[in-house]
């Protein structure tokens, strides 16, 4: 401030001296003279107007000087609110981006699954197969879960990933949006969702690959004639990333009281059917072998047993829609109970087999599910013959379904006994039950 003030101090000094000396100036001239001349006077005005003049613009300076100190000590008083201000506008915009991003579960104890409806679920990943993810919840039970309606997945154990036109990998899995992250110890791979073919979970625990639904059926009367019906059905599958097996079981029993009282058995047949199936692509599969077991002697058949080898393809596959179909080369064995005299017990003969599976989700609680299987061998052998299964499957609960089943056994030439009496070709049963799924 003094360096500031020093100027003005000098120009009002500087004024002062000037008016003084205009003073002395006129009181001399007046002891000299009486009167100025008038050439003397006109100078004597015209160094009054520059005095004038030099007075106020150094007047206009102070003013100058004394405005700009103000702004300046106006600035550095604003600074510290301005540098404040601009510090909590980066804290607050900070505090917006951390709430901004997703919420991401540590998968410790859990597997973790977020819905594209944003809702978490969280569990134990059973497997990913044919676009359907399978998802065992404490409170929900199992679940199945449309890949397409999957955000973000996180395992907390290693799986076996099958990606297509690459070896199975195996380590901690992670998907979020159109990318696959896969981590064992320090090697950390990335892939494309759109290659996931399927995945299963590599614990420890052999129950871990499996997959059991088992479907009871009862029927009890009594009175003017008794009778008992009895179906089961039995389904395991066992998965891996890179293959599947299968193992089916269907048997029929019943027992209706004859005329002296005695429940007698009217049917008895049992179906057993295996098989594995190898992914080569998305779509594609092998069956190295397949194979199954036919009992039913009320069809003069004590066993049937064929095995071959075959390919399969996925023809639609959406979701809630899966249409399958395979086949292949087969070895059929056949014992008969009882045949004509002169003919063979035993035939053994080659045949063609072919399948085909279609699930739909017709609602988020009823599914439809329809297996189609032929097999084309010489006319000793039963010649064209097929097992058909149409299912109806209403959850009760989360491991609970109602079941409603048509099943329709055809052999077109079935071998006559030794009386001479053949068969009828077809065999017609509507079951109901209830399925429990592990």
């Amino acid at each position: 401030m003094i360096q500031k003030t020093s100027p003005v101090i000098f120009s009002l000094f500087l004024f002062s001296s000037m008016v003084i000396a205009e003073e002395v100036t006129v009181e001399s001239s007046e002891l000299e003279l009486t009167k100025p001349t008038a050439a003397e006077e006109s100078k004597i005005k015209q160094i009054a107007a520059e005095t004038e003049m030099t007075a106020e613009d150094e007047l206009s300076k102070l003013e100058q000087t004394i405005g700009q100190s103000a702004d300046d000590a106006k600035t550095l008083d604003d600074e510290p609110a301005d540098v404040e201000s601009t510090v909590e506008a980066e804290a607050k915009a900070a505090a917006d981006e951390a709430s901004s991003k997703p919420w991401l579960p540590a998968a410790k104890a859990f597997d973790w699954v977020q819905l594209t409806s944003g809702e978490w679920l969280k569990g134990e990943i059973k497997s990913m197969y044919n676009d359907s993810l399978e998802f065992d919840s404490d409170k929900l039970d199992l679940l199945h879960i449309d890949w397409e309606d999957v955000k973000y997945l996180k395992s907390y154990r290693p799986s076996s990933i099958n990606i297509e036109n690459h070896e199975p990998v195996n380590g901690s899995l992670q998907i979020s949006g159109d990318k696959i992250t896969i981590t064992n110890i320090d090697d950390i791979q990335e892939f494309s969702r759109s290659d996931l073919i399927s995945l299963t979970p590599s614990g420890n625990e052999e129950a871990d690959l499996w997959a059991i639904k088992l479907t009871l059926s009862l029927n009890i009367r009594s009175g003017n004639t008794d009778q008992l019906d009895y179906n089961t059905k039995f389904s395991a599958k066992r998965r891996t990333a890179k293959s599947r097996f299968l193992l089916d079981y269907i048997g029929n029993l019943s027992k209706t009281s004859d005329s002296l009282g005695k429940l007698v058995e009217t049917i008895n047949n049992h179906r057993v059917s295996t098989g594995i199936d190898v992914y080569a692509t998305r779509y594609f599969f092998y069956q190295p072998i397949f194979a199954e077991f036919y009992r039913d002697p009320f069809q003069n058949i004590d066993q049937r047993i064929t095995a071959g080898i075959g390919i399969g393809y996925t023809i639609l596959d959406t979701g809630r829609f899966e249409w399958r179909i395979n086949g292949g080369p087969a070895f059929v064995s056949t014992d008969f109970i009882s045949v004509l005299p002169g003919e063979a017990d035993r035939v053994e003969t080659v045949a063609l087999v072919f399948g085909t599976n279609f699930d739909a989700e017709v609602t988020s609680s009823v599914d439809f599910i329809f297996n189609y299987n032929i097999q084309a061998s010489k006319p000793e052998a039963g010649g064209y013959t097929h097992h058909i299964i149409a299912t109806f499957e209403s959850e009760i609960t989360g491991s609970l379904d109602f079941d409603i089943s048509m099943i329709w056994d055809r052999i077109s030439q079935p071998t006559k006994d030794d009386s001479g009496v053949a068969p009828q070709p077809d065999d017609y049963r509507l079951t109901v039950g209830v399925t429990y799924t592990y």
